[in-house]
């Protein structure tokens, strides 16, 4: 893992129907890249959270890349894009 050029991606939308969605891409206790979807109904205590491992950093970026386009294509907004390097930051646009 390079910190200078690898660095946790986190982005959240909502849409108008009280729904949230949230996509996470940051390493495990053991350094394995993670890419981790949470979704559900706001106001509630219900939702679904699942975690895929990545093979590497940039497959990782893939799959968020991904969900960004799909979220976008259901009529999701974005409302909070969060890196910690600007290079991870901006590899995801």
């Amino acid at each position: 893992m390079n910190p200078e050029t690898e660095s946790w991606v986190r982005l959240c939308w909502t849409k108008p129907t009280r729904y949230y969605y949230e996509v996470h891409l940051a390493p495990d206790l053991w350094g394995q890249w993670m890419v981790t979807r949470i979704w559900g109904r706001t106001g509630t205590a219900l939702g679904r959270r699942m975690s895929i491992p990545c093979a590497s950093y940039q497959e990782g970026l893939q799959q968020v890349t991904a969900v960004k386009a799909r979220r976008r294509q259901r009529g999701y907004q974005l409302i909070r894009e969060e890196a910690n390097a600007c290079i991870a930051h901006q590899s995801i646009k």
